[in-house]
């Protein structure tokens, strides 16, 4: 008996022409038992989060902007926030546990979203996940300027320096299912370690004395203490027919200038500026304008040599009647650049106190008169409620001998002591 067999090329013809029906149903299974519950989505693009604040644990306003990856309808938005941006999502803590909706913007639906609170769909799984919905069926476009979403009271995690992640998914329905999910994306926010910038400011008083030519309540007698100098001030060849005031000039035996008193300092409750007659050598008014180690009389005697003082209260000198005082002409604020500062309008902060205001509290000058302690024990002339930027006191003295003033070289001294109160 003969068998047919097939010739070996035959055969394998059949086989090949089999080979495709196979491979295409195989093709088209395999997708359904490997990905059968996979949806197609869209790509959030130009997304973004702004948190008001990054301090751990802190209350925070959360901006969400993104544009959308596909047109159509967005009824559904669910934020899932994780201690990554890929994986398994772990909570980072309870950050929208008492999150609150804001406000929206860029949404081509006039409908705004709201906070979901019902449980559909993992909503309220946990406190690091948000849900939001609304009933809109408008069409939103893809792309174009970013949308916005506002969350109130957002809660940072509790961890200094530490990113966390938020996981967007837009949905075309208003309760998330799994086949209507548009778009997805991943945004990123951190915490930051709180940084403390310290500083000091210490307590500041320059306070100075000395001579100036300034002769009036506006010309600088200097940008500061630097600037001063001088330790004397001569009031010339006293003559009992006149009342001899600072500056006296050269021509008169004098040098010119007045005395100054210029102080700063950032004491907010204000200093004080007063004098102390210093004692010289000799017997009896040891305080005032003398020859120094000349024995003088008790009271007012003009045959010694020792100029009478005209004491505590100020008053106006006559010509040959011996008196010595000082008086404050005024306030100059030539110096100060820190605030408006001018006598003439009361702006000065340092004043002259009630016996040595020269004129009045607006006016240089010395029509009000002089005044002098010779006791030794101190004396207010100036003080300041507040700050003091260099103000300068502009000190002015005066003498009138009699007829019967003995000659010779006559001297006052004085110290100055400013106290400031911070």
């Amino acid at each position: 008996m003969r068998m047919s067999i097939p010739p070996l090329k035959q055969q394998l013809r059949s086989v090949y022409l089999a080979l495709p029906a196979a491979v295409l149903a195989i093709a088209l299974v395999a997708p359904l038992l490997l990905f059968g519950n996979v949806y197609a989505a869209g790509q959030l693009t130009q997304r973004s989060v702004a948190i008001t604040t990054a301090v751990p644990s802190a209350s925070s306003t959360w901006t969400l902007s993104f544009q959308l990856g596909t047109a159509g309808q967005v009824q559904g938005i669910k934020i899932a926030a994780c201690d990554t941006a890929l994986g398994t999502c772990n909570s980072p803590g309870a950050v929208f546990a008492s999150a609150t909706y804001g406000s929206q913007s860029n949404w081509t639906g006039a409908t705004n979203f709201a906070k979901d609170a019902t449980g559909a769909n993992d909503c309220t799984a946990g406190t690091a996940t948000l849900c939001l919905n609304r009933t809109d069926t408008t069409s939103e476009t893809a792309g174009g300027t970013a949308k916005t979403i506002v969350i109130n009271s957002a809660t940072n995690v509790a961890a200094a320096n530490t990113t966390w992640f938020l996981r967007l998914t837009t949905y075309s329905t208003n309760t998330y299912t799994a086949g209507s999910i548009v778009d997805q994306g991943t945004v990123a926010a951190s915490t930051s370690q709180t940084l403390t910038v310290n500083a000091a400011i210490q307590e500041v008083l320059v306070f100075c004395i000395g001579a100036t030519a300034v002769n009036d309540a506006t010309t600088s007698p200097g940008a500061d203490c630097s600037a001063i100098s001088g330790t004397a001030v001569d009031l010339g060849t006293l003559d009992s027919s006149i009342v001899s005031v600072t500056p006296v000039a050269v021509s008169s035996g004098g040098s010119n200038t007045n005395g100054v008193a210029m102080m700063r300092t950032n004491a907010v409750n204000g200093a004080t500026v007063s004098y102390r007659a210093v004692q010289q050598t000799g017997t009896n008014h040891q305080g005032t304008l003398r020859v120094s180690g000349a024995s003088c009389n008790v009271g007012n005697i003009n045959t010694d040599q020792c100029i009478d003082a005209q004491g505590a209260t100020q008053a106006t000198f006559t010509a040959g009647t011996e008196k010595f005082g000082m008086t404050v002409a005024g306030t100059n604020c030539g110096a100060v650049t820190s605030y408006s500062c001018a006598l003439a309008s009361g702006t000065n902060n340092l004043k002259a106190s009630t016996n040595y205001i020269g004129a009045s509290a607006i006016t240089f000058g010395n029509s009000s008169g002089f005044a002098w302690d010779e006791s030794g024990t101190a004396q207010q002339i100036a003080s300041s409620s507040t700050v003091v930027d260099n103000e300068a006191l502009i000190l002015k003295f005066a003498a009138t001998p009699s007829i019967t003033t003995p000659t010779g070289s006559y001297t006052a001294q004085s110290d100055f002591i400013a106290v400031a109160t911070y």
